[in-house]
């Protein structure tokens, strides 16, 4: 994703928040401070699809609200 941010094309990470300061972490290291987070709940491996279904549920609004902001 930081490389996909570097040339331009808007990216963001969608990851568990154990993982949020990694993710940073690398978005720094990669030079990509404002690379996005939608941060999701724990865990996503090894659960159910309706499990899996709530976390894209959560997601959706961020998302929509990163896209919107592309837009203006």
């Amino acid at each position: 994703m930081a490389q996909l941010a570097l040339r331009g094309v808007s990216a963001a990470v969608i990851c568990s928040t154990p993982f949020q300061r990694l993710g940073k972490a690398q978005a720094r290291v990669f030079g990509v401070t404002d690379l996005p987070l939608v941060m999701i709940p724990h865990p996503l491996g090894g659960i159910g699809l309706e499990d899996v279904k709530q976390r894209a549920n959560h997601a959706l609004p961020h998302i929509l609200k990163l896209l919107e902001e592309l837009q203006a």
